[in-house]
């Protein structure tokens, strides 16, 4: 019952966590830099490749003063930065 219950838990935390990330996140010129040296080191072209286009956005929202938006294109870059795990 307690295994259960503790499943249950994860699975519902799981899908809040970037939300909680995303509060981290401080949308200015010092944060957009810090993301851009992060892509730099991303090996992977197609990751590489929508990290880019996420600052780009993030970066475009921070122009418009559109503060939410440009954390959540932050948060999109600090996904796409992420090593993916071998499912196997």
């Amino acid at each position: 019952m307690l295994k259960k219950l503790l499943v249950a838990a994860a699975l519902c935390a799981g899908p809040v966590s970037p939300v909680f990330a995303q509060a981290d996140l401080i949308c200015d010129q010092d944060g957009l830099q810090a993301l851009e040296a992060e892509i730099a080191q991303i090996e992977d072209l197609q990751r590489k490749s929508q990290a880019e286009q996420a600052l780009a956005e993030a970066r475009a929202a921070l122009a418009a003063n559109d503060i939410d938006n440009c954390k959540l294109h932050m948060g999109e870059v600090t996904t796409a930065a992420k090593p993916q795990s071998d499912p196997l």
